[in-house]
């Protein structure tokens, strides 16, 4: 016999609530998968924090396990109506994105719209950016399943806002020390040694021995900002379940996007215990 699955109250679907509530299904409009594994993932959990800013791990991408991750959970997607995928800038969003949907039926169709506003919360070197030309040159419009950059382009329009652009969400600095980082940043960018820069970031953050340079404040604003994106941008056809707009994201996003705990907090200092803390490739519906 085949289990009914209990279908959100009526209230829920009114666009204009704020406060999301989750179900570990795909019955909804929106539905939120995070990334496949990767080896930051994996050695977080054997090594622990002394890895976070270890230049090795920076802008990690799927490792083995992650690929079958994402290769098993494409089965979910390949007889869904999909109206709409968005997608971090990051490579493991990405390369998530493309095993998703490499064998669906309408992939000539498809296109994947990298969100800046879904990058994962700053806290490690898995969540810096790697050079935004090589990325940009593998996932574009003329790529197996089309890119489209522009809401990115949008919002950053110089090369080293680009290649830096995490540093938006960066606010735990002094005005004068943020400007410092930001122009030795730079600077590594126009040199040629990028990567040793950011590897000097992340020895000041090392340093400070701090959990994250994003407070949890800001990622929650994050999360609401692209709650109102959402809302805004399909509330003509919000409650239309049949089709699907698929968010490819990350575990802290997705925690911080799923609560309600923190909607009235001024202080929000660890994650919220509501939250819908989900497994690599994991898939669920929200309700906005």
């Amino acid at each position: 016999m085949k289990k009914k699955v209990k279908k959100p109250l009526k209230s829920i679907n009114n666009h204009s609530i704020n406060r999301p509530i989750f179900a570990k299904n795909l019955e909804g409009k929106i539905i939120f998968i995070r990334h496949g594994e990767t080896e930051y993932n994996k050695d977080l959990n054997k090594k622990g924090s002394k890895i976070k800013y270890d230049i090795n791990y920076l802008d990690g991408h799927l490792n083995l396990t992650g690929q079958k991750q994402a290769e098993k959970a494409s089965e979910l997607f390949k007889n869904l109506d999909i109206e709409a995928i968005y997608v971090s800038p990051l490579y493991r969003t990405l390369e998530s994105a493309f095993t998703l949907f490499k064998n669906h039926p309408n992939k000539s169709k498809l296109e994947l719209i990298v969100h800046p506003l879904l990058t994962e919360v700053i806290s490690s070197m898995n969540n810096f950016n790697d050079d935004i030309d090589i990325k940009k040159n593998l996932y574009n419009e003329k790529s197996d399943i089309k890119v489209n950059w522009s809401l990115f382009d949008e919002e950053f329009k110089t090369k080293e806002e680009q290649n830096f652009y995490y540093l938006k969400y960066v606010n735990i600095f002094s005005k004068d020390k943020f400007d410092k980082i930001k122009n030795d940043l730079y600077n590594s960018l126009k040199t040629g040694k990028m990567k040793e820069g950011i590897s000097e970031f992340g020895k000041i953050i090392s340093e400070l021995k701090v959990k994250r340079i994003e407070t949890l404040e800001h990622l929650f604003e994050r999360t609401i900002k692209f709650k109102e994106f959402l809302k805004e941008k399909y509330k003509d056809n919000i409650n239309d379940y049949s089709k699907k707009i698929v968010i490819i994201s990350h575990h802290c996003f997705d925690q911080m996007f799923t609560s309600k705990e923190c909607y009235g907090k001024k202080d929000i200092k660890e994650y919220p215990k509501d939250c819908c803390a989900i497994s690599n490739c994991e898939a669920i519906s929200v309700f906005i």
